[in-house]
């Protein structure tokens, strides 16, 4: 079968989650004889691409051995990032399908790119879309208002009016109705949380979604053997990307009120906003303790999560299904975590680690400083996490192997995968 994957970024250019995840998806069903592709937008420089279609640069290029196309307008639309249709495309979207012939289309995230699913639509061919974030319900994508406070839904727009005036009611109409159709029209809408499944299901009523977890890469994952005894020295770690709504800056201001000597918070990962990095620099700047430790490439995150104590999401949104916390949970390092989203889900307080309340630095202080003064917990938080499981990449991808069979007409290769469940 032939895959084409649709993202709104992808490598070597952006190398987040759902990047991630297209990335392992489309690598992973290579291994069983599918052939991929995977289309993107891309903000490179003119010089970067050798192809033209109308008002579309794009070119074509293997990152990993998986083959790509990247593309964006030569000159790029102020609105880029949250229309859903986009004619200007459609040329190019139904130049690349009609040349790759693809059985199967998969949505990896549909922002920039969604024309190609309309595209889909009028040449017949099926396409599965897996939800990442809230951004065809939201287009400011995580369900955070205007004034900075998280949001309950749309509410068919009801919301939107009141609480995000900068968009013309009219627009968010429109724009629910192209949503709701798209939706609709996927063979199989997939969702790596029942949390996020739950927030679109009452947002688009009685749309049908799958639950697929994200898997884990073990052969990157390490055993975190460490003991902790009082008196010992500590190390709590962030990894991830270094954008505001990710919290850091919760999480130093929690490390700060902290007076213990023998502790040490390192923070891996770099962002997009050199203003919040700055921040962030210049928060940590007369705390020692404080180490930034840069980016990581992915194949060592079983090392950095293996040799601290505690790992700390500390996100001011509705996140999915971090794959970080997944991941040092895989590694048996026990995870503090904002009380909110698709986090809130995985954790249980005093069980796998410790939730606080989402923004509130002394409620994070207040779990540190407990861990601080009796270390010990951590060894029962690891038995603990000891049994339980986190799935396998391969796990993930023969799920997605099957869909892809069964909306693409082909073969069922097996029986049902337990990791699919209904949200």
């Amino acid at each position: 079968m032939k895959i084409v994957f649709l993202v709104h970024q992808f490598f070597p250019e952006y190398y987040t989650g759902t990047e991630k995840f297209v990335y392992k998806m489309s690598s992973m069903v290579q291994k069983v004889g599918h052939s991929v592709r995977v289309l993107t937008y891309s903000l490179y420089q003119d010089s970067f691409f050798d192809k033209t279609m109308g008002g579309i640069l794009y070119k074509d290029f293997t990152y990993k051995g998986v083959p790509v196309t990247a593309m964006r307008h030569r000159k790029i639309p102020e609105n880029v990032g949250v229309v859903l249709g986009d004619r200007s495309m459609r040329a190019i979207a139904e130049h690349l399908l009609s040349r790759e012939k693809p059985d199967v289309v998969h949505v990896g995230h549909p922002m920039r790119v969604n024309e190609f699913i309309w595209a889909s639509q009028s040449l017949d061919i099926p396409y599965v879309l897996t939800l990442t974030d809230f951004w065809l319900i939201c287009p400011k994508v995580n369900l955070v208002n205007s004034k900075g406070d998280l949001c309950a839904g749309p509410d068919e727009g009801k919301t939107c009016k009141y609480t995000c005036p900068e968009f013309h009611a009219d627009f968010i109409a429109d724009r629910s109705r192209s949503a709701r159709d798209i939706l609709f029209g996927a063979k199989k809408v997939v969702s790596p949380s029942r949390f996020l499944g739950g927030v679109l299901k009452n947002a688009m009523g009685a749309l049908d979604i799958m639950v697929i977890n994200h898997g884990i890469s073990y052969s990157q994952i390490k055993r975190n053997d460490r003991k902790a005894e009082t008196g010992d020295p500590l190390i709590f770690c962030y990894a991830g990307s270094l954008n505001d709504h990710k919290g850091v800056h919760t999480l130093i201001d929690a490390f700060k009120m902290i007076k213990a000597d023998h502790v040490v918070l390192k923070i891996f990962g770099s962002g997009p906003n050199p203003l919040y990095v700055n921040r962030l620099l210049d928060m940590a700047k007369r705390d020692k303790r404080i180490e930034f430790c840069g980016v990581y490439p992915e194949d060592d995150v079983g090392n950095i999560l293996s040799n601290v104590d505690v790992a700390i999401i500390p996100s001011l949104v509705y996140e999915n299904y971090p794959l970080v916390l997944h991941e040092a949970l895989a590694c048996n390092t026990p995870v503090i975590a904002s009380n909110i989203g698709g986090m809130a889900e995985k954790i249980q307080d005093g069980i796998n680690g410790f939730s606080f309340r989402v923004g509130d630095a002394e409620s994070l202080k207040a779990i540190m400083e407990r861990i601080i003064s009796g270390p010990e917990i951590l060894n029962d938080l690891k038995i603990n996490i000891k049994s339980s499981m986190v799935p396998a990449v391969e796990q993930e991808a023969y799920a997605y192997h099957r869909i892809y069979c069964e909306i693409g007409q082909r073969e069922d290769p097996g029986r049902s995968n337990t990791m699919i469940e209904k949200s």
